[in-house]
């Protein structure tokens, strides 16, 4: 339910460290999920395109993967909310560690990060991944994580625990003076095979100083609940094509008609689409194909209504496009699917 968005509380923190490098933030007031009624609410979840393009802004303000750390120690406990206690309460740190990573989703994008422990008795290491985003962007997520984590295994020990070895997936920077610094160890390794935090056993099985036997279980429960009643914010991209297809089955689907739709100018439509990673072209091709296929492979229409249907201008047009899609024309297409069992479709 909540993939592809992430906490409104990682979202407040990454929108603050913006502000605090002294960017402009005018830019980042049309989009939605930033909406100040939005950030206030504790059940949002914020898009991840949205925290990427917050994201790219910081590595943009301190070039290299340092940043991930600096902003770190901006973050106390209680800047995330519900998840900082999961990682901080509990018996040991063994177990508070696996417990926040069980419920990453509370503060994450559970389908873009991905988190397990390796333990062999001597030590126990967290690995992290993240999506294949812009490098620079990708690599400050990954120091960040590891860095959380750090911050709150020494807030839950109450004292300046240090990782054995700290490894990155990517390349060496310049000069990581200052993750030496944040980690505690020069035991940093670049170019490894992922991207890890590993601790001595004892350090983690010891007993935590303020254990509080079973308060853990209704933290558990309340986070159940919390991910149960969150609200994911549209994305302003969802809108955008729900806007297109409605725009297309109307068939008024050009630029500056859906920009009006959205109440923005044709040329503000088209920069939204490209700092997005897409453009008018690729979103209007791809409504176009899946409400053609969709008219193809459901009704019995003639191509000629189709075609006009989706905007092509003659039948001519929409045959080149079906091929270049499917790699046959229209006809073979519903050949296929009148030969489906009753209650098939056609993949």
């Amino acid at each position: 339910m909540n993939e592809g968005t992430v906490s409104v509380h990682l979202a407040r923190f990454i929108l603050e460290s913006v502000r605090r490098s002294g960017t402009n933030m005018g830019r980042f007031a049309r989009l939605p999920d930033l909406d100040p009624e939005v950030l206030r609410d504790d059940l949002s979840r914020v898009s991840t395109p949205t925290a990427l393009v917050l994201w790219e802004q910081l590595t943009l303000t301190e070039p290299g993967s340092a940043i991930g750390a600096l902003i770190a120690g901006h973050a106390p406990i209680g800047t995330f909310g519900l998840w900082d206690y999961l990682v901080t309460t509990g018996e040991n740190l063994r177990e508070t560690l696996k417990r926040a990573i069980a419920y990453l989703e509370c503060v994450g994008d559970p389908a873009g990060e991905k988190l397990h422990t390796l333990e062999d008795g001597k030590y126990f290491t967290i690995r992290h991944g993240t999506g294949s985003w812009v490098p620079d962007v990708v690599e400050a997520i990954d120091v960040f994580a590891l860095a959380m984590f750090l911050t709150r295994a020494r807030a839950a020990t109450r004292r300046p625990i240090v990782p054995l070895r700290v490894t990155f997936s990517h390349r060496p920077p310049p000069e990581h003076r200052r993750l030496v610094e944040f980690f505690g160890t020069r035991n940093i390794v670049f170019d490894a095979p992922f991207n890890s935090l590993t601790f001595l056993d004892d350090d983690v099985r010891a007993p935590l100083p303020t254990a509080q036997p079973g308060l853990e279980k209704i933290l558990v429960r309340h986070a159940d609940l919390t991910l149960a009643a969150s609200r994911p914010v549209p994305r302003w991209l969802d809108r955008f094509r729900a806007t297109l297809i409605v725009a297309l089955h109307e068939d008024s689907a050009s630029l500056e008609g859906v920009a009006q739709r959205l109440a923005m100018s044709p040329r503000t439509l088209q920069r939204r689409l490209g700092e997005l990673g897409t453009n008018w072209r690729e979103e209007i091709e791809a409504v176009r194909q899946q409400h053609t296929m969709d008219l193809l492979r459901t009704t019995d229409l003639p191509l000629q209504s189709i075609a006009a249907r989706v905007g092509y201008s003659d039948v001519r047009a929409l045959r080149r496009a079906v091929h270049r899609w499917e790699g046959q024309p229209p006809h073979a297409l519903r050949r296929a699917v009148s030969r489906l069992p009753e209650g098939s479709t056609l993949a």
